[in-house]
């Protein structure tokens, strides 16, 4: 169901988080960083939220609101969604500017990544929280049926599916050796 599908993804994006969450652990205590890695996550979450993540929750909030009525939490993800990918983009500018030799001084890097990470995990933290709760209580079996049919995209995430793209290899290994860890 299209629910589980977003609340797994909720999942591995707060599990790419916590590396951004490392990261900045990292940079705090004046080590160095992947900043090859930064990237392929920025760039990971920016990705698949535009152009699977978001479309998929934006017809499950469409067809509430169309169905159900106006809630503000609702009412304004859409926007919430273009003004994350926004920010994300002109985050991946700086990561991108560093990889080039580009001289990005390290509290304004620090100052970007904090606020990003701050700014992705409120979000998450407000659609798992206020917006899917409420839709999971209002919709039926017909409208789980209804807003499943709207969704035609073929997913195959490209970090934590069967097939990881050769751009996410890095962050792949990561996440896997993330699970080592934690077993």
């Amino acid at each position: 169901m299209m629910i589980e599908r977003i609340k797994r993804e909720h999942g591995y994006m707060v599990r790419l988080l916590a590396i951004l969450k490392s990261k900045l652990a990292q940079l705090n205590n004046e080590k160095t960083i992947n900043y090859s890695l930064v990237k392929e996550i920025v760039d990971y979450l920016g990705n698949h939220s535009e152009k699977v993540h978001h479309p998929k929750e934006d017809i499950l909030y469409r067809y509430f609101i169309d169905h159900y009525g106006d809630q503000q939490d609702i009412e304004n993800l859409e926007l919430q969604h273009v003004e994350l990918s926004k920010n994300t983009h002109d985050f991946l500018d700086i990561v991108e500017m560093i990889l080039q030799d580009a001289v990005v001084p390290k509290e304004v890097f620090v100052e970007r990544l904090e606020h990003f990470i701050v700014e992705q995990k409120q979000h998450l933290d407000m659609e798992e929280k206020n917006v899917l709760p409420l839709i999971k209580t209002a919709f039926t079996t017909e409208d789980w049926k209804n807003v499943e049919a709207m969704w035609e995209v073929t997913e195959d995430d490209p970090v934590f599916g069967d097939t990881i793209a050769d751009q996410y290899k890095q962050l792949a290994d990561r996440v896997k050796q993330n699970e080592r860890e934690c077993v």
